[in-house]
C-alpha cells in the first residue's frame, strides 16, 4: 500500500496525483551516510549498500555480522535485497570496473535475473531466519557464510550469463558449476580447465610434457618451476619474449609456480593462498606481483579465490586427472 506523502491517504495504484489533497506523488527520498545514494524516506536499509538507518551495526553478542540485519520477518526479504546490492558493487570492482556499476544496476532490473533473484531472495530470508530462530546470536556467523555462498554464486550467474557485454572478458559459463563443491569431490584438472579456459587464450600452453622441447621444460625447471617428485604438474605456461620458456607460470596438483620479468621465482601453495587481489593490469598473490594478459588474469583470479574458499585439508584428498 503506497501512501500519499502530504496527506497520508492511500494511492490509488497508477495515480500520479494524490485523490485527496492533489499533491503530486513523488517519493520522498533521503541519502545515506554511507554511499551518499538516495533511498526511499522509509526504507529502513539502503537500497544501494545495505546501511541501517537506525543505527544496529553492531552485535551485542561478540561476533560482528558482515551482513547486518535484524531479523523482522516483514522486512527481511528486503533487507537481503538490499544487501546483495553492496557485494555486487564490492565485485565490480574487485573484478572489473566500477564505474560501469551503474549500468550492471540497470542490466540487473532490465533482465529476466531480477525475478530469479526475487525468488531467491525469499529463499535466502527464509534460510537465515529459521537459522536465528533456531541459534540467535550464536547463528550469526552461519548466516553470514550462508548469505555469502549465496550471493557468490547468484553474482557469478549475473555477471556471466547476463552481463558478458560489461565485464570486458569473456567468463567461461562452466565456472558455475563449482558453486557449492568442495575440492575433494571434483578433480582438480578439470577445475584448471573449466576456470582458465585454455581453448580461448593465445598464450602458450603445454600441457603434454612427453612432446614438449626438453630445452624447454629444462628451462622452465630451473627457473621458475621447482615442483617436488611426487608433485603432479598440470600445465606450463611460456610467457617469455622469445620463447624460451625462462619467464612463465605453472600449475601443480600442490601449488601454482611462477616467475615474472625482472622478479625472482614464486611459489604459493593453495592451502597458504591469503590474498588475492585483481589490479587494473595484474594480480597480487599473497602480496607478490603476477600477471598474464587481462583475460587470465581475471580468470585465475576467480580460480584461486575459490581455492582459497576450500578447505585446505581437502588438497590432500583431491582427485588427480592424468589424463
Amino acid at each position: 500500500m503506497k501512501l500519499c506523502p502530504n496527506c497520508a491517504a492511500e494511492i490509488i495504484p497508477g495515480s500520479k496525483f494524490c485523490h485527496r489533497c492533489g499533491d503530486k506523488v513523488v517519493e520522498r527520498m533521503k541519502d545515506c551516510p554511507s554511499c551518499q545514494e538516495q533511498s526511499p524516506l522509509a526504507s529502513v536499509f539502503c537500497h544501494h549498500c545495505g546501511f541501517h538507518f537506525e543505527g544496529r551495526h553492531r552485535s551485542d553478542h561478540g561476533y560482528q555480522p558482515v551482513y547486518v540485519l535484524d531479523f523482522n520477518p516483514a522486512t527481511l526479504t528486503e533487507q537481503v535485497k538490499a544487501l546483495f546490492f553492496k557485494s555486487l558493487k564490492r565485485r565490480i570492482e574487485e573484478e572489473h570496473d566500477v564505474a560501469k556499476y551503474s549500468d550492471y544496476v540497470h542490466r540487473f532490473y532490465d533482465s529476466r535475473f531480477k525475478e530469479i533473484y526475487s525468488l531467491r531472495a525469499e529463499q535466502i530470508a527464509d534460510d537465515v531466519m529459521t537459522q536465528w530462530e533456531r541459534f540467535g546470536s550464536q547463528g550469526l556467523e552461519e548466516v553470514d557464510r550462508r548469505i555469502e555462498t549465496s550471493f557468490e554464486g547468484l553474482m557469478d550467474y549475473f555477471i556471466i550469463q547476463f552481463c558478458p557485454d560489461l565485464n570486458g572478458v569473456l567468463l567461461p559459463p562452466s565456472i558455475l558449476k563449482y558453486e557449492k563443491l568442495q575440492l575433494s569431490n571434483v578433480d582438480l584438472w578439470t577445475v584448471l580447465s573449466d576456470f582458465l579456459d585454455f581453448e580461448r587464450e593465445e598464450e602458450v600452453f603445454y600441457i603434454d610434457f612427453i612432446s614438449m622441447p626438453a630445452e624447454l621444460l629444462a628451462n622452465a625447471c630451473k627457473n621458475y618451476l621447482c615442483a617436488e617428485r611426487k608433485e603432479k604438474v598440470f600445465f606450463i605456461c611460456d610467457l617469455s619474449l622469445k620463447g624460451n620458456c625462462k619467464e612463465g607460470f605453472a600449475m601443480t596438483d600442490k601449488a601454482i609456480y611462477w616467475r615474472a620479468p625482472f622478479d625472482k621465482a614464486r611459489r604459493v601453495a593453495y592451502d597458504d593462498l591469503r590474498e588475492i587481489r585483481r589490479e587494473k593490469e595484474w594480480l597480487t598473490i599473497n602480496g607478490h606481483f603476477f600477471t598474464v594478459n587481462p583475460s587470465l588474469n581475471l580468470k585465475l583470479c576467480k580460480l584461486l579465490k575459490k581455492m582459497r574458499k576450500w578447505k585446505p585439508e581437502s588438497t590432500q584428498q583431491v582427485r588427480v586427472n592424468t589424463r
